[in-house]
């Protein structure tokens, strides 16, 4: 609109100049027929300039319309220009949220790489000492099944040995007077207790003799033979060697220790037996003694 105005100005200060140099002309020239052919120049120019003027108002009004069109246009253009920088403005914030996001991710994700890796490695570890652990344990088993199968022979000849000796004994003692209640410790050199082969230095031994009839009641001999699970006698430079009787036979015997004891209706005798030489891993047996015969029998282990 603005255009069309000034364009309608421009005209009307031509035709106002236009007018203003007829008059001029028709001061200077005073001849009729002059001005009337410059009237008809005028009208001429007149009607040109009114063609020129509404062709150029056509001009104007089809501009003024282009104008309209292209403003609306812009301002089309200028909602379409502030909803694409929103949307650039949306997207730049969800994009800097994202880095911010994907930034913790990662230092959470590179945590928890790290807590695993070093639980791998505790993992590794262990499974390394399980594994060393577990051939430990396959060799001690190994160990303990060859121990177990010894431990069942020497159980074997163990329960063959008490047996007999339980045989022996029956055969060879009386009902009424033997010895009972055996408590046999191998001891080191303090008296301290010790079942392991190579250390013991003595043997100590103790027994009951109880509800002895008084026929058998009186001082006796009481001897200690200590014999390997063979039946060979322990070591010792000077045995007491004697005699006994057994079931009305009589019987050599080599004991270790002797002496007189005056057996009455029921006692406890002990004996200590100090060792030349230490005793070696096996079955051990005691055996007591006295003249009329054998009073009873008990075993040990060295280890």
């Amino acid at each position: 609109m603005d255009s069309k105005k000034v364009l309608t100005a421009v005209v009307v200060i031509l035709a106002l100049a236009l007018l203003g140099s007829l008059i001029w002309g028709f001061g200077k020239n005073s001849d009729a027929k002059e001005l009337q052919a410059d009237n008809t120049e005028v009208n001429e120019a007149l009607d040109a300039m009114t063609s020129l003027r509404d062709n150029l108002a056509r001009e104007v009004d089809s501009l003024a319309g282009e104008y309209d069109l292209l403003a609306s246009e812009n301002v089309e253009l200028n909602g379409q220009l502030a909803g694409t920088r929103d949307e650039l403005s949306s997207a730049q914030s969800a994009l800097s949220r994202a880095k911010r996001n994907a930034a913790a991710e990662i230092n959470e994700l590179r945590a928890q790489i790290e807590q695993l890796t070093a639980a791998r490695g505790d993992l590794q570890g262990s499974i390394t000492a399980l594994e060393s652990e577990n051939a430990n344990l396959k060799q001690q088993m190994g160990i303990l099944e060859t121990d177990l199968a010894s431990s069942r022979q020497q159980n074997d000849e163990l329960t063959t040995m008490a047996t007999s000796m339980e045989g022996e004994i029956k055969k060879l003692t009386y009902e009424n007077f033997k010895a009972t209640a055996f408590q046999i410790t191998p001891q080191v050199k303090n008296g301290n207790p010790t079942s392991k082969s190579g250390r013991a230095r003595q043997i100590a031994v103790s027994f009951d003799v109880a509800n002895v009839p008084a026929e058998f009641q009186g001082v006796r001999p009481i001897y200690l033979v200590i014999t390997d699970e063979k039946g060979t006698p322990i070591p010792r430079t000077d045995y007491i060697s004697t005699t006994v009787s057994l079931n009305n036979k009589p019987q050599d015997i080599q004991a270790v220790e002797a002496r007189e004891e005056n057996i009455g209706a029921s006692q406890r005798i002990e004996f200590t037996h100090n060792l030349e030489d230490k005793l070696d891993e096996g079955y051990y047996r005691v055996s007591i003694y006295t003249d009329i015969g054998l009073l009873g029998s008990s075993n040990f282990r060295m280890r």
